[in-house]
């Protein structure tokens, strides 16, 4: 139990009267009077006040939490009380979170029910612990407020960007171009399905001469798209990827595209692999085919952290080809700066090709591309827009490195990072470049 406001001022009045006694006697006895009185409220209070037996509470929250998103709470307070309840309630999370309200203030009606809504907001992924619920409420005098402590310990993970993954997996599951994995396309890829009769636009090409001439009329082949592909997603987990980049560091952005990228891989039906490196690899998760296998990679991704290492990209990329020696897309989500400084990266890369498909996904920092075009002319925006023109001009140079050497690039912010990089796959696919 603490005191209330108008606890302290009663009491106030009291000392100012006990001093005023100094010099006018009958002060000491109208002092001491309040002070009896307030001993025998706060007897009176407290027996009238209802115990804090009569009020629960519930915490909703998932144990799956998204970095970078808001995710919702819920608290629900109950209270058996028979009077209206003037509220405090505060809830114990994870300091390490971002919260939009850190108390609630509110009414507590009689034998009724309130429901407390806040969100979180997770910056770094990893396990977290909630505490319990505190809350306080008003005695029925408004002498003193009373405390209550009610359990709800509770842990949850942060894992990457889970609300994304759900959004993609609904629009991939709806779209065109998913829903024709399950039905063949007709005069498409290279896996041979079966034999039909020729139809006017049908490709020339596709004509079974043999099967013609066996029936007298012209025959088709028919095929479906290449199944069973597969994609190697690798994540750099060096020193460029520990900075922060529009709210969330570098390393967090590129895993974010790359599990979207994953998702739509084993949508596909394609065989899907996870890798992360640094000095040294840090996570290997082999090819594997079918949606379940998401599952697993969040959780063996859920607490990798970047490093403050310079990243062997050398040692790294032919760590991961040579445990998977199939032909297959490699993806490296990275971060370029110069051609001589990302040459380790430049000649892995190009290492890859042609028994692998390479392809560089980088991210983009908007702040430098403004920079590098602002029109307000001083002395210091003149020499921040010439040192952004240069990184700009220095990251063109290494990509068209990359593409010489028969390596896909793709530069983009990280708010459209994880879009893009699943257009351009599809893209891949339908081309059949793989």
């Amino acid at each position: 139990m603490t005191a209330s406001k108008r606890l302290y001022w009663i009491l106030t009045i009291a000392l100012l009267l006990f001093v005023g006694s100094i010099w006018v006697p009958a002060l000491g006895y109208v002092a001491t009077t309040i002070d009896v009185l307030v001993v025998a409220g706060l007897i009176l209070d407290y027996a009238l006040t209802p115990s804090p037996g009569l009020i629960t509470a519930v915490r909703n929250v998932t144990d799956r939490l998204s970095i970078g998103r808001q995710n919702d709470v819920q608290i629900e307070l109950y209270s058996r009380s028979p009077r209206t309840l003037t509220c405090r309630v505060r809830d114990d999370y994870p300091p390490e979170l971002e919260a939009d309200v850190n108390e609630f203030d509110f009414a507590l009606n009689a034998n009724s029910k309130a429901t407390l809504s806040y969100y979180l907001l997770p910056r770094s992924r990893g396990g977290y612990q909630f505490g319990n619920i505190a809350v306080r409420y008003l005695s029925t005098l408004g002498l003193l407020w009373r405390e209550c402590k009610i359990p709800a310990e509770r842990r949850v993970k942060v894992y990457s960007d889970l609300k994304a993954l759900q959004e993609l997996s609904i629009k991939l599951a709806h779209s065109s171009e998913l829903g024709d994995i399950k039905a063949r396309k007709r005069g498409q890829g290279t896996d041979f399905a079966s034999l039909r009769e020729y139809v006017s636009g049908d490709d020339a090409r596709n004509i079974d001469w043999k099967a013609t001439a066996r029936r007298d009329r012209p025959v088709s082949r028919v095929y479906e798209v290449d199944k069973e592909q597969t994609l190697m997603v690798l994540v750099d987990g060096g020193r460029m990827m520990v900075s922060d980049l529009e709210g969330l560091a570098r390393f967090d952005h590129a895993l974010n595209a790359a599990l979207s990228l994953v998702l739509t891989g084993l949508m596909r039906n394609d065989q899907v692999g996870l890798g992360i490196f640094a000095d040294k690899p840090i996570l290997y998760m082999p090819p594997r085919r079918g949606k379940a296998y998401l599952t697993r990679i969040l959780e063996a991704c859920c607490d990798a952290r970047p490093r403050m290492v310079e990243p062997d990209y050398l040692g790294a990329l032919s760590y991961f080809a040579d445990a998977h020696k199939q032909r297959s897309l490699t993806v490296v989500l990275t971060d370029l700066t110069d051609p001589t400084g990302s040459q380790s990266l430049l000649s892995g890369l190009a290492g890859l090709s042609p028994r692998h498909l390479p392809f560089c996904v980088t991210l983009r920092d908007r702040q430098v591309d403004n920079i590098a075009t602002e029109k307000l002319l001083t002395t210091e925006t003149v020499f921040r827009r010439a040192i952004a023109t240069d990184l700009i001009a220095q990251r063109e140079l290494a990509f068209s490195h990359l593409v010489r050497r028969g390596c896909l690039v793709l530069d983009c912010p990280p708010a459209d990072l994880s879009n893009k990089l699943v257009d351009r796959y599809l893209e891949i696919k339908a081309r059949g470049l793989l």
